[in-house]
């Protein structure tokens, strides 16, 4: 997963990173991980959750 790539369409949703966390049905901490990179695995469903809250495609996530 491209974590940078998250967290720059992270900054541009017009949620805050909590917000999305509800969206997705994840503890905020688990947003705040991916989007400070101490997190670089992040399970498929909950990847397609983070796309789906944040309006993307999943393949915005992948590595180039």
């Amino acid at each position: 997963m491209n974590t940078k790539k998250i967290k720059e369409l992270m900054d541009n949703a017009e949620l805050t990173r909590h917000q999305i966390a509800q969206k997705v049905g994840v503890n905020h901490s688990v947003i705040y991980k991916i989007y400070d990179g101490s997190t670089k695995e992040i399970k498929i469903s909950t990847a397609f959750k983070l796309a789906d809250a944040l309006g993307v495609d999943i393949n915005e996530f992948r590595e180039e």
